[in-house]
């Protein structure tokens, strides 16, 4: 059964460090959006979702528990009047009292939530969920220097064995990049880790961009020059009412008046202009020059404007 545009369910990818959290944040303030932080993220709990994954950046596809994962996913994201009364009997433990609870979320099933997954480490996945669970599916995208930049302050590196395990995968999509992968995990810096992460990334992008032209690609400069327009058009893309209160929670988190750099890895409002420019003191100018030979051939195809 086809679900309607203006209830299916959402997912809110792309690179990591590129706002995915501000834009799942946000569309959750819509009524009834219900957000899930990240399933695929190995360093979180999730209530109710009790699949670990193995590798960060699991290709759900390819992976030897294919099976397993889609039944707990099948748990988590109900897609039909008779699925979510039955995801709340579940949760909330049987009893005497589960056929009337489920009785009355399915009369209220009208009311039931839009779940919003926001989750870029879903992001070799995301082809997967969306044509198993009908999402509508944001994939938000940035630059590599800011990317690259944004890594370094973090202190996040990347082991690319979270790739090469996934026998299938090296085989198959991401063939192109073996011979680079392990190369660089044999021996290299942050550099040239963080640069061939980042065409890695956005090599699964463009694909994406191909094969889905209907989902809804964001970048991040975009987003962050001018955040109310942006976000309106997220809003309408999938069906959501964008009021007042919404576009002054936009204005609150994204004005020149807040700070250009955060305090903690934590969301918290920040001049967006100012976020787009932050990698210039972040780089050195040998760094910038390394990421740029590094990502050219990729980013001339996302950014052929010369956006960032």
């Amino acid at each position: 059964m086809k679900v309607l545009e203006h209830r299916k369910h959402i997912l809110v990818t792309g690179t990591h460090r590129s706002g995915t959290t501000l834009v799942g944040q946000t569309l959750s303030q819509a009524d009834n959006v219900e957000l899930v932080y990240e399933p695929f993220n190995l360093d979180t709990t999730r209530y109710n979702f009790e699949y670990k994954f193995n590798h960060w950046f699991e290709h759900v596809p390819t992976s030897r528990k294919l099976t397993e994962i889609q039944n707990e996913f099948d748990r988590y994201i109900p897609n039909s009047a008779f699925q979510y009364p039955a995801k709340i009997c579940r949760e909330s433990g049987y009893s005497l009292k589960t056929p009337l609870i489920y009785l009355k979320y399915l009369l209220l099933s009208e009311d039931r939530p839009r779940y919003l997954l926001k989750d870029p480490i879903a992001l070799l996945s995301a082809g997967w969920l969306y044509e198993r669970y009908d999402l509508k599916v944001i994939c938000m995208i940035r630059n590599p220097l800011a990317f690259a930049g944004s890594l370094k302050k973090q202190g996040w590196d990347f082991d690319f064995k979270n790739f090469l395990d996934q026998k299938e995968l090296m085989n198959t999509w991401l063939k192109p990049f073996k011979e680079d992968m392990e190369r660089t995990d044999r021996g290299s810096d942050f550099i040239d880790r963080i640069s061939l992460l980042w065409n890695v990334l956005n090599y699964v992008i463009l694909e994406y961009r191909e094969k889905y032209p209907e989902w809804l690609f964001m970048k991040h400069e975009e987003l962050a020059r001018n955040p109310t327009e942006n976000f309106r058009l997220m809003f309408n893309y999938l069906e959501l009412e964008f009021n007042r209160e919404i576009e002054q929670y936009i204005i609150d988190f994204t004005s020149k008046k807040n700070p250009a750099e955060a305090k903690s890895n934590d969301l918290q409002p920040r001049d967006s202009r100012k976020t787009i420019d932050t990698w210039k003191d972040r780089l050195t100018d040998e760094e910038i020059k390394r990421v740029r030979e590094a990502t050219s051939e990729i980013y001339e195809k996302l950014y052929p404007e010369n956006d960032s």
